[in-house]
């Protein structure tokens, strides 16, 4: 018999890198500025550096099948 991936419960991992930027960033943001315009400052460089990681440093690998 065949190996079967079952992709039904396949993990966004770009997806929650996304997120986690985006949380973190706003948070270490509103810490150091204590502004909304830095979190918002914050959350958009982090979105940009996590853009930048995932399309640099995370490059889908080809299957072998």
């Amino acid at each position: 018999m065949e190996n079967q991936i079952d992709n039904s419960k396949e993990i966004n991992v770009k997806g929650i890198i996304l997120l986690t930027a985006l949380i973190l960033g706003g948070l270490t943001a509103w810490i150091a500025t204590g502004t909304f315009l830095g979190v918002i400052g914050g959350t958009v460089a982090a979105l940009v550096f996590a853009i930048i990681f995932i399309t640099a440093l995370l490059p889908n690998k080809p299957h072998d099948r």
